[in-house]
């Protein structure tokens, strides 16, 4: 095995929603998970561009992720909406 390259490391992706109350809207985000290192990311869709860079969050699991549940990061209630790519779903 060539060790020089990288492994690549699993990654599923969501789409998840979060209620602003100070704007009285939806903004809807696409949450990253890696079930390696335990670390999320999430990317603005509307403004198409990264809202949190990859970071461990030990509290979540990927049990924790299926259409309908409810998620906190940093406070933030997410809402899981359906899954991000094919492979993710076929997980």
């Amino acid at each position: 095995m060539d060790s020089t390259k990288p492994i690549k490391e699993a990654r599923y992706v969501f789409e998840v929603e979060w209620y602003d109350q100070q704007a009285n809207i939806l903004r809807y985000y696409r949450l990253f998970f890696y079930p390696l290192t335990n670390s999320i990311e999430m990317y603005d869709k509307k403004m198409a561009r990264v809202f949190l860079k990859r970071i461990e969050a030990p509290e979540l699991k990927l049990s924790d992720f299926y259409i309908g549940a409810k998620v906190t990061v940093f406070t933030r209630v997410l809402h899981v909406t359906e899954y991000g790519d094919i492979a993710t779903s076929n997980k």
